[in-house]
């Protein structure tokens, strides 16, 4: 998608709808990838939710909020490693949910991914995925998470501070490096959707997120 389509979408859903940025608690999900999230959510509709690496809940809740939206059937099915921040991302949505924000959520949190694998839902509509992107993780994710997307899924790879032409600019995650070689070989079935460090104002502000469709 170009920008104009992004921005037509953002305002369709995340504008129009009055979208509140959760910046009541600590989080570095910042507000433009906040707004493109909440509309592909709103857009496409998913029903089975995935996001691996939740940090303290500032996606998490932006997703919940579109899907309660969309009033479809869904499943949000959470992952994060670190326990306090495990901890924080509950409370935060907890939070929303018992001041009267929403009602009857659908909301799992887990811990370590690769221990509760069998939590993964077997077919994903959108998968979220933002771990700490060592190498090892990164070859995990592309082996249990990508094949469980559906065609047509959409994928959210955070942290890709990747051009176009697959040049690595902002970091040295060896995680994101592996990701660059498979899709260097082909390997990954994922066709980009939008990718904010393409737009020369987003990477001025360190925004890294990405959005993508399986194939």
């Amino acid at each position: 998608m170009k920008r104009e389509e992004i921005d037509a979408l953002v305002n369709k859903y995340a504008v129009m709808e009055n979208l509140t940025f959760p910046g009541h608690f600590q989080h570095r999900y910042d507000v433009v990838s906040s707004k493109i999230l909440y509309s592909l959510i709103r857009e496409y509709k998913p029903h089975t939710y995935l996001e691996f690496g939740t940090s303290w809940g500032g996606s998490a809740l932006v997703a919940l909020k579109a899907l309660v939206r969309n009033e479809t059937p869904y499943e949000f099915v959470g992952f994060e490693l670190e326990d306090e921040l495990n901890r924080e991302t509950l409370r935060n949505i907890t939070h929303w949910f018992t001041t009267g924000e929403a009602r009857n959520i659908h909301f799992e949190l887990w811990g370590d991914i690769t221990k509760y694998s069998h939590k993964i839902p077997k077919e994903i509509d959108f998968a979220f995925i933002d771990p700490n992107w060592d190498k090892n993780i990164a070859i995990w994710t592309f082996e249990n998470i990508i094949p469980r997307v559906k065609k047509g899924g959409i994928v959210h790879i955070h942290d890709w501070s990747v051009t176009s032409d697959l040049k690595y600019e902002g970091g040295g995650f060896p995680g994101i490096f592996y990701f660059i070689e498979l899709f260097k070989e082909g390997k990954i079935p994922l066709e980009k959707i939008f990718n904010v460090w393409d737009e020369e104002e987003y990477k001025n502000m360190s925004i890294a997120s990405s959005f993508w469709k399986k194939t």
